[in-house]
């Protein structure tokens, strides 16, 4: 297998070019001022939203928001806050100091197919989405929405990462979604791992998934007509889950005109750093261990639901998870510890009656 694609002036080719796979494009070139003048001569609406566990994300959003200042009100609409705490706390403050940024507290917001899910990254997401839908009244099927980590290091940050993945979906009319992919050179791990269990699955879609230049990145747009078709998971396992879902019939069905990942296209932002989570689980805090758990338990249950992957007898909807926890810096015995991991399937929101009854009153439509 080779790499992806590549596409260096995206903007210099027709805007219903059908791309390959996959293909990878510089976030830089998408000048901001084109990308500003498109969206406002189709009236494509635009929202931003960082997903975060709580009010401890503020401080380091609050630079990548200064950042993203010259597209606020310009290219971007809205922002959101998608937060999986009932407490808004710090983020309050960002709200006061950016204009159109809104805090979206997702536990007083659930879709009714939430209530009994555990929150999490990925039910932040689902949440916010089905409250533009049913509270906001979004309706535009090209509306884009993007997702960005919020602990990104700002020294790596740039306009670029909204700019480019944006222009992309707005640019090119048979896309779909546009990753943002980087070249992490401190980090990486789970996403290495990743990429070698990838070329292990004798499908040739989940096999292709190694041309994207990284794994496990949570920046990716997206236009909601896709993402009301996308699956979810509650917790970590979002992003592998996302990932699949473009290389297996989730979103298109096999009778669609669409085929896996003709759909998606990646842009390149160049290096990143964000916040590393320890290797391994302590007393105290939770580790790159259990989020490895997360992603494989998510990748294993969705081939399983496929059949491209089957043990022979129904697989486990949580397993448990057994860590040494170290003690004394690791001079005597590990205490150990279970822990139990599972991360909730949540059906396309297409499927769901209130949003399927505001976005296709006559019927859901194949895609």
């Amino acid at each position: 297998m080779t790499g992806p694609p590549t596409l260096t002036q995206p903007l210099a080719s027709p805007r219903a070019m059908k791309l390959q796979p996959l293909t990878l494009m510089p976030a830089a070139q998408f000048p901001l001022e084109k990308i500003v003048s498109l969206k406002q001569a189709e009236g494509t609406p635009v929202f931003l939203a960082f997903p975060v566990s709580g009010p401890q994300e503020a401080d380091n959003l609050g630079r990548l928001l200064e950042i993203l200042r010259p597209l606020l009100g310009t290219l971007v609409d809205q922002v959101w806050v998608a937060s999986s705490s009932r407490d808004p706390g710090a983020l309050g403050g960002l709200q006061k100091a950016v204009s159109n940024l809104e805090i979206f507290l997702a536990p007083q917001h659930l879709p009714p197919d939430q209530v009994d899910v555990p929150l999490g990254k990925g039910a932040a997401m689902r949440a916010l989405i089905h409250y533009l839908i049913v509270a906001r009244g979004l309706r535009h099927p090209r509306a884009v929405i993007q997702f960005l980590d919020a602990d990104i290091l700002p020294a790596y940050f740039h306009p670029h990462w909204v700019a480019g993945p944006v222009g992309a979906v707005l640019h090119f009319h048979k896309l779909d979604a546009a990753k943002v992919v980087y070249w992490r050179p401190r980090g990486g791990r789970l996403n290495t791992m990743l990429r070698a269990l990838l070329a292990q699955i004798p499908h040739g879609g989940v096999a292709r998934l190694q041309s994207l230049a990284y794994l496990l990145s949570g920046e990716i747009a997206g236009t909601l007509n896709w993402w009301v078709h996308l699956p979810f998971r509650h917790g970590y396992g979002v992003e592998i889950q996302i990932l699949l879902s473009l290389a297996l019939p989730f979103i298109y069905p096999t009778d669609s005109k669409k085929r896996p990942l003709e759909h998606v296209a990646q842009v390149y932002v160049g290096r990143m750093d964000h916040r590393h989570a320890p290797l391994t689980t302590s007393a105290g805090r939770r580790g790159l261990d259990q989020m490895a758990a997360a992603v494989f338990f998510t990748l294993v249950d969705t081939l399983a639901r496929l059949d491209v992957l089957d043990w022979g007898f129904p697989g486990p909807r949580e397993v448990q998870l057994t860590l040494p926890i170290p003690r004394r810096g690791g001079k005597d015995l590990p205490a150990w510890k279970e822990v139990t991991v599972k991360e909730e399937y949540l059906q396309p929101l297409s499927l769901v009656d209130e949003v399927r009854r505001a976005l296709f009153p006559e019927g859901l439509r194949c895609r």
